[in-house]
């Protein structure tokens, strides 16, 4: 037998320092909560001051496990002054940057292209938020990370809709799909300084922002038959593989994207 020792991969964040963006709610709460749990300092942002405090406060008395903390910084994050208050923020408050989370975003209006409520300020909103701020964002962080020299990591939080042509959601979907594309450019930039970019692209996933729309049943079982495994997605299933990207597992991999919508995709 040849084998060498194989060093076993580790899911641990202690000592390294997460920004998420849109981390009050949702998808974002989850993935932070969960980095504060494998000992991650992580700062949240949202626009809302009080939810930024209460969610900070909710994962620091929830999730926490040693000594690390949760703090909340309000942000647009499609403003250039808030985005370098949240780094600063991160810096003097852990002496670190060494993840970014892009998670924030919105759905904008559900509206056919030729509609009145398909408009030029609707698409904007839904570009600026979704597309540019992850674009300022990772750029305000890449710098920070390269500053310091010890590499990061960068996850974009895209869909399945900038994978496919989903009717009523243009801006939406032309966002992600710019994500993904972001994404890719962004590894192949950053990687010379040990910073690596990758994408996750939920489907149909259980939040506090649309439960009460799949709480219609009608609703339910008709986004439940486009996916191969006849179910929704929950925040716990996101959260994981995000953990994961940010761990020591997966610094081989960059400018991709990962795939989490049940099957959907494939005909389900």
């Amino acid at each position: 037998m040849n084998n060498r020792p194989i060093q076993m991969p580790e899911f641990s964040m202690a000592g390294k320092t997460a920004v998420v963006t849109g981390g009050t709610k949702g998808l974002g709460f989850g993935i932070a909560a969960t980095y504060a749990h494998y000992g991650a300092n992580v700062v949240i942002t949202a626009r809302t001051a009080s939810e930024v405090t209460s969610a900070a406060e909710d994962i620091n008395r929830l999730y926490i496990t040693g000594n690390n903390k949760c703090i909340g910084v309000p942000a647009d994050s499609g403003r250039q002054s808030d985005i370098d208050e949240v780094i600063a923020a991160a810096i003097a408050t852990f002496g670190s940057l060494d993840i970014l989370v892009n998670n924030a975003g919105i759905s904008g209006k559900t509206a056919s292209i030729l509609s009145d409520d398909c408009d030029e300020a609707n698409f904007d909103a839904v570009i600026a938020t979704n597309l540019k701020g992850v674009f300022l964002f990772a750029k305000a962080a890449a710098k920070q990370m390269v500053a310091l020299g010890k590499g990061g990591r960068i996850i974009n939080m895209a869909s399945v809709g900038g994978l496919i042509g989903g009717k009523g959601v243009v801006a939406y979907g032309a966002a992600k799909a710019g994500v993904i594309s972001l994404t890719k450019t962004m590894a192949n930039e950053f990687a010379r300084f040990n910073i690596t970019v990758n994408a996750i692209c939920p489907g149909y996933v259980v939040t506090p922002l649309n439960e009460e729309i799949f709480k219609n049943e009608d609703i339910r079982k008709k986004m439940e038959a486009r996916t191969a495994v006849r179910r929704l997605g929950t925040i716990e299933e996101i959260a994981g593989p995000a953990l994961a990207l940010a761990s020591d597992c997966f610094g081989y991999m960059t400018g991709a994207y990962i795939l989490l919508d049940g099957g959907q995709t494939i005909g389900g």
